[in-house]
């Protein structure tokens, strides 16, 4: 006996051994996945800082956080933040002036951005790999790049700022001296910008800057002027400190070319001002090399110097070569007003260097032969695609022609079949679907019942008033079970509903005391047994009367809701004494009001999806259309039968 008692125990034990073995390796993982995200959590707030303590001017302290998030980032393979913190570390290296390093390490932000399936941002990486190409003056591998980051873009169909794409390309051209170029990508810039979804507020007023460099190589200096006040005005009023500050030192020349030399210092000085205030080393070099230029134009050639060896001194260490050759130009020609003539054939012979190197004719030749290269390749794609759409489409034809004649009849009565049967099953799911939907409407009602129930009773309990907290307690529940039976329910009787919105009102009374008094008339005409309607169609106007008209009152407030019959139709008016909607500007802008009144619309377009049934209501102020004296009307007509 003893053994056959063990025999089964031992059965017992392994039978359930699998479950048991299941529910661990689920609890494991749930433990894994949560601690998972907690780590991926930690990593965020490492990133966040990151942000906040550059926005702050604290690069050092920026730097050590983002490196922190990259390294948990990596620990859990989270693709998306390795990509955002390398690109992050990628553009504080290139404008720190270690450009290569920045280079490589957003090659690396982009092929994570891939590995994440972010299409987009790994677009934009490439399209700032392109920018960071076109300062080093390397402008046919910045041409590939953003050509290719153009094409990226276009093929995952996100279109959001599209426009710097372009803009982006055109100052490539423009760095190679290729101005018709330049102009024609800006203009396809510009056409893109007018609509917001193509063009970030700082895209726009890149190209309005651009455009002033295109006026201002035109010899159009009142054009220029009226479009870099267009762009600093803008940036003034959306407080973008960068769009004023660079609109201020390309006035600067365009001032200097009409002879309004005090004007250009101005503008630079204020510039430099910004620049300081922002920390941006760029900034403050481009700002070097105006006020170098300003000072050599007014003959202070050693002021200009100084300024000219201090924007040399930074875009050497930036890795910025178009700038360095404005310097160079710059320092040669104060030597020669300073007639020393050993600098300035040194400063001469580093700015040649420079120039041939930028404005190389081979370069240009291969920069043009790229842009032809990625047409072609792009059009033989496209013939390519439509290629084999149409060698597809004659395929599906020869088999089309062979099933015509082969299945005959046969097959037209299968499908004559299938599409009856179809639409039968669609109609089925249709009305499912509503009348799930009108569940659903149903139960976003009860939360209003919930919350406002729930802060009375525990108002009582607070004031030590049980008697109350219990009554209110108890009226509670009745109308929660009242709610809970109508919620299954399509059509109720006249009663239902009458004693539902009593229970209703009553708790709301409980709550506000002898300022309130409600009344629910029902008309001799109407059987309150075998008059059916909608559970609670009225309710979100009988909530908003309460809370939005009643409760902003002192005293002697009263909602009466009346039950009418009109012709064959039921007429249901909520009518209170409050100071109106036109009367009373903050419940107008109330979200919960246009939430009930959403509520209601969605309930009486799925009534007439369902039933066929047309509901007819009206919100009006009484003050104003009634010459009453305050408050406000809602009338809801109905057919008597709700399914005809």
């Amino acid at each position: 006996m003893i053994n056959i008692i063990c025999r089964y125990l031992l059965f017992v034990i392994l039978s359930g051994l699998p479950n048991l073995l299941f529910a661990i390796a689920l609890f494991s993982e749930t433990v894994d996945k949560q601690q998972l995200s907690d780590t991926l959590e930690i990593a965020k707030d490492w990133f966040k800082k990151g942000v906040d303590f550059e926005n702050e001017g604290k690069t050092e302290q920026s730097t050590k956080a983002i490196y922190e998030a990259l390294r948990i980032a990596t620990s859990i393979k989270n693709y998306a933040l390795i990509a955002k913190s390398m690109n992050f570390l990628a553009i504080n290296l290139s404008a720190s002036g270690k450009r290569d390093e920045g280079i490589s390490l957003s090659f690396k932000a982009f092929e994570n951005f891939l590995l994440a399936g972010d299409t987009v941002r790994a677009a934009n990486v490439k399209i700032n790999i392109g920018m960071d190409y076109n300062n080093q003056g390397k402008y046919e591998e910045a041409l590939k790049i953003e050509l290719e980051a153009l094409d990226l873009r276009l093929q995952c169909g996100d279109s959001t700022n599209l426009a710097t794409y372009y803009q982006r390309i055109g100052e490539v051209y423009k760095g190679l001296g290729i101005n018709n170029k330049w102009k024609s990508s800006l203009v396809t810039a510009r056409h893109l910008s007018e609509n917001p979804k193509y063009a970030t507020f700082t895209t726009q007023m890149g190209i309005l800057n651009d455009f002033g460099g295109i006026y201002k190589t035109e010899s159009q200096y009142d054009e220029a002027i009226k479009v870099y006040l267009e762009m600093y005005v803008r940036s003034k009023a959306k407080d973008y400190l960068n769009g004023m500050a660079t609109a201020l030192i390309n006035m600067s020349p365009v001032y200097r070319n009409l002879g309004k030399n005090e004007k250009a210092l101005k503008c630079v000085k204020e510039a430099l001002e910004i620049q300081v205030k922002r920390h941006n080393d760029y900034g403050i070099l481009t700002v070097y090399n105006q006020l170098g230029e300003v000072y050599l134009s007014i003959g202070q050639t050693d002021q200009s110097k100084v300024n000219f060896l201090s924007g040399l001194k930074l875009s050497l260490v930036m890795d910025y070569v178009a700038e360095q050759k404005e310097s160079y130009n710059g320092l040669y020609r104060v030597a020669k007003q300073q007639s020393n003539w050993k600098e300035a054939l040194i400063y001469h012979e580093k700015w040649s260097q420079l120039e041939d190197s930028l404005q190389n004719i081979d370069l240009q030749e291969k920069v043009t032969e790229l842009e032809t290269k990625y047409q072609t390749e792009k059009k033989e794609r496209q013939i390519e695609l439509l290629n084999n759409e149409n060698v597809l489409k004659n395929s599906q034809i020869k088999i089309q022609n062979l099933t015509i004649w082969g299945g005959g009849m046969f097959f037209l009565l299968v499908i004559t079949f299938g599409i009856i049967l179809i639409h039968q099953k669609r109609k089925q799911q249709i009305f499912r679907q509503n009348e799930l939907e009108q569940k659903l409407l149903r139960s976003q009602m009860n939360p209003h019942f919930i919350f406002n129930s729930l802060g009375a009773i525990q108002h009582f309990m607070m004031k030590n008033d049980g008697r109350k907290a219990s009554f209110y307690l108890s009226s509670f529940s009745s109308l929660m079970r009242s709610i809970l039976k109508n919620s299954r329910e399509e059509l109720i009787t006249l009663q239902e509903e009458k004693q539902t919105l009593e229970n209703y009102l009553q708790l709301h009374k409980l709550r506000l005391g002898d300022k309130f008094t409600f009344n629910i008339k029902v008309s001799d005409n109407l059987d309150l047994d075998f008059t059916m309607l909608p559970p609670m169609l009225v309710q979100p106007f009988v909530e908003n009367a309460v809370i939005h008209a009643i409760e902003k009152m002192e005293e002697n407030g009263c909602i009466t809701v009346s039950f009418g019959k009109e012709n064959d139709q039921l007429v249901i008016n909520v009518d209170d004494n409050g100071k109106g909607i036109e009367n009373n500007p903050g419940v107008q802008n109330e979200n919960h009001i246009s939430y009930s009144l959403q509520i209601f619309k969605e309930r009486v377009a799925n009534l007439k999806k369902t039933f066929g049934t047309k509901i007819f209501y009206s919100i009006v102020n009484k003050g104003s259309e009634l010459q009453q004296n305050t408050g406000t009307l809602v009338t809801v007509k109905l057919p008597l039968n709700c399914k005809q």
